[in-house]
């Protein structure tokens, strides 16, 4: 693969002394998914903004397609495609004419028929002679990215976009930057459904207190950090988990039925048959038996509560 965004050392701190970036380094390949995961108030917003030139980064350098985005900021910039969580768009124009302006802004010839493309792609076509303030709010959203569309970048910044939308419309925004990776995008996505990230993603940034705690490959961070619960249903509620199974790390549920035991999978041993002899030996009657993967969701609550400690 390519690199495409190189991100080196990336620092912002405010006039009150607040560090909002502290030395982010992250490089991207050509036509890769990136999800930036964090809490509120993480720096990811803060990332974005300083790449795309919104903010000025207090030290570190940024690069896209080898363009400096100090020294090169035009070429640099007409490379980026932006959309922002806020809807700000201009009320009484048309959807045509707003994402066709958006392409002009950036010294792009004349390309109806892109347009038309792009709108279609994101069900905007039968609103393309509507006034923006008609439309829903998840249109106004599908708007934005049309925007960002129009000029054809060749890395994609998406910021909440999803926020606001119904799922059928999330659907088909997926739908386009799945085309979009494929034609060789490179798209970063900040997103709180976390199972979009999961779905969607070939790497996961996780950044919390403006750093980045890691950048890993989707399948090897959940094998690495996911671990597995066995949960064991009993035919009896119990009022508290027996002195003889204290030597392992169970959890009672609160219906007293169910009995969860975390495992590493990647263990030699899990200790599962040692455990389901012991609670055979103890008495107790099985009535189902079941695993749960942990998601990527629980992985990321656990590396940012960690950072919290």
């Amino acid at each position: 693969m390519t690199g495409i965004l190189s991100i080196r050392d990336l620092r912002k701190t405010y006039d009150d002394g607040f560090e909002a970036l502290k030395g982010v380094s992250l490089d991207l390949e050509k036509g890769e998914i990136l999800a930036l995961l964090g809490p509120n108030g993480a720096g990811k917003t803060t990332l974005i903004s300083a790449v795309c030139g919104l903010i000025n980064p207090t030290g570190g350098s940024v690069s896209v397609g080898g363009h400096d985005i100090d020294t090169d900021f035009r070429a640099a910039r007409s490379m980026i495609g932006l959309v922002p969580q806020e809807v700000a768009l201009e009320p009484f124009e048309t959807v045509w004419n707003t994402v066709r302006f958006s392409r002009g802004l950036f010294g792009k010839p004349r390309n109806d028929a892109l347009i038309q493309k792009i709108l279609t792609q994101l069900s905007l076509w039968d609103k393309k002679d509507n006034q923006v303030k008609e439309l829903s709010g998840g249109m106004k959203r599908r708007v934005l990215i049309a925007k960002a569309l129009a000029h054809e970048p060749r890395v994609l910044f998406l910021d909440e976009p999803t926020a606001g939308v119904d799922v059928a419309l999330r659907k088909g925004m997926w739908d386009v930057v799945a085309e979009m990776k494929a034609d060789g995008v490179t798209i970063i996505l900040t997103t709180h459904y976390i199972e979009e990230a999961e779905a969607i993603a070939d790497r996961i940034g996780v950044i919390a207190k403006g750093e980045l705690l890691l950048v890993e490959e989707k399948a090897t961070l959940m094998t690495r950090m996911g671990r597995k619960q066995l949960e064991v249903q009993l035919d009896q509620p119990l009022k508290a988990i027996p002195e003889a199974l204290s030597d392992y790390e169970l959890e009672l549920a609160e219906d007293g039925r169910t009995l969860i035991y975390s495992y590493d999978t990647r263990a030699e041993r899990t200790g599962i048959t040692a455990l389901l002899n012991d609670i055979a030996g103890a008495g107790l009657k099985l009535r189902d038996v079941q695993t749960r993967q942990s998601s990527l969701e629980d992985i990321f609550v656990s590396l940012v509560e960690g950072e919290d400690a």
